[in-house]
């Protein structure tokens, strides 16, 4: 027992010393890489090996791959060495559940029939290699899934929620009468489709101990936000909101965060710390910072004072980027503006950034090949080595070395599809969790999994599954037929 014990316990200090050097150095710089790509960061970066985590990690390596060695010789060691040096005999066949469906049954040739009995004779590798498969195909299926959901995030709130090309913050010292004029010249550009006057203020929303920074949005005229800004209810994104007098409308992640709802009442203080208390009438959808709505009365009745307008939001005719760049120039020119901020300009920064995410698809996509091929090369090793004598019969019996492959490969296959199918389903559950749990405060993420990602899961699996099959098509060819003519005893 020592001998086999020694074996798998090599096997993990060296795993875990590896799997270390990887979890602990590798993955922290192309994490940190990332971060600089995102931020002003230092490239410096200290690492070091956690010995607290990296210890926890060795003893259930040890635990699952020591255990089973454990279980398994003592399991084997109670026969005689008489027994022992026996060759093991093969699994006894018995009927499976397909033979008591006749009309698909009779529809099956002699090997096909073979090789569904033999799936369901080796019970563990049936197990095995579907858990296996499924590990890999939802890795897989959660690295794409990750990146079409975050890669969702720019044109759902530039291009749903925020339908303006650009905001033009304006002076202070403007009078409304200025303003007025300002908007008239504004409109007179050929460039330029559309111009509403907003207020816009940071303020902090309170719901008992919790609070979270929020952008308040104060329409001029509320109907003028038709084309501009999309209110859409949370639950039925198709129904489009109004904002209701004496009452407020929050963004969906808001809601979250404070753990309100429509009907409750929420405390929003500003930089004063002047607070009010407000109704919520709707949570509309939204997916960066956070935000709230509500109408000049509204903000008029509960602030006491005269809405004075500080933003102009504007939508451009048909532009490309060299012309949008070329008029925010111009308007930087005049004498009413204090800046400006070229939506287009942001969306694309911001999809730049999140390009990096190619990175983690790399990674998980890695981990999932060496987590495929692992255990279907094992898988199928043993498969081979348990059943050398079957395999050196059949090949006496005038198989063909094609033949034989796809008598065992077959099973394979069939395995493959159906832990593929689980794969895709558990990606799926999988990806939602991780989106759920990585996901910051100033984010909402769209869980979503684009189909084409799913053809790619499945494909990459069903390749790393040919590699396998590639490899012991050349151990089946090597099977010496004479195996079969030695005697058992």
């Amino acid at each position: 027992m020592s001998k086999y014990i020694l074996y798998a316990g090599l096997a993990c200090i060296i795993g875990s010393i590896l799997g270390m050097s990887v979890g602990f150095v590798l993955l922290p710089k192309v994490i940190w890489m990332m971060y600089c790509m995102m931020y002003e960061m230092t490239d410096k970066i200290s690492i070091s090996f956690n010995l607290t985590y990296g210890g926890i990690g060795l003893i259930l390596i040890s635990i699952c791959i020591i255990g089973a060695t454990i279980y398994t010789a003592l399991k084997e060691l109670v026969n005689t060495p008489a027994n022992l040096m026996r060759p093991k005999a093969p699994k006894k066949g018995n009927r499976v559940i397909l033979e008591k469906i006749p009309f698909i049954w009779k529809k099956l040739n002699f090997i096909q029939k073979v090789t569904v009995r033999n799936i369901f004779r080796y019970k563990k590798r049936f197990f095995m290699t579907i858990i296996g498969i499924l590990g890999c195909t939802a890795l897989v299926l959660t690295g794409f899934g990750l990146k079409d959901s975050v890669l969702k995030i720019i044109p759902a709130q530039y291009g749903d929620v925020f339908q303006y090309d650009m905001q033009i913050n304006l002076k202070e010292s403007l009078e409304e009468t200025q303003k007025e004029e300002f908007i008239k010249e504004l409109e007179q550009k050929e460039e330029i489709q559309k111009a509403i006057q907003v207020y816009m203020t940071s303020s902090t929303a309170i719901n008992g101990e919790k609070s979270e920074e929020i952008q308040i949005i104060v329409p001029e005229d509320q109907r003028q936000l038709e084309g501009i800004i999309n209110l859409k209810d949370i639950n039925n994104k198709k129904q489009k909101i109004e904002i209701k007098e004496n009452e407020i409308c929050i963004s969906d992640k808001l809601a979250q965060l404070l753990e309100v709802k429509e009907g409750d009442s929420l405390t929003i203080r500003d930089s004063d710390e002047q607070e009010i208390e407000i109704k919520i009438s709707n949570i509309v959808e939204n997916y960066v910072s956070h935000y709230i709505y509500m109408t000049k009365q509204t903000y008029e009745t509960f602030y006491s004072e005269e809405l004075k307008t500080n933003v102009v939001l504007i939508q451009n005719e048909e532009l490309n980027e060299q012309q949008q760049n070329e008029l925010a120039s111009n308007l930087m020119t005049l004498t009413e503006v204090a800046g400006i901020t070229n939506i287009n300009s942001t969306a694309k920064t911001i999809e730049d950034m999140m390009s990096v995410l190619n990175y983690v698809v790399i990674v998980l996509i890695v981990a999932a090949g060496l987590l495929a091929f692992v255990v279907l090369y094992n898988l199928a090793n043993v498969n081979i080595s348990e059943r050398i004598r079957e395999l050196a019969t059949i090949k006496v019996l005038g198989f063909y070395d094609r033949e034989v492959y796809d008598y065992v490969n077959r099973e394979t296959i069939v395995l493959t599809i159906i832990g593929i199918v689980f794969g895709l389903v558990g990606g799926y559950f999988l990806n939602y969790y991780i989106l759920g749990t990585c996901e910051i405060n100033m984010l909402r993420f769209d869980k979503t999994i684009n189909w084409i990602s799913y053809i790619y899961a499945a494909g990459l699996t069903i390749i790393f599954s040919i590699i396998v099959n590639i490899v012991t098509y050349f151990s089946l060819k090597k099977i010496d037929m004479i195996e079969s003519l030695k005697s058992v005893e």
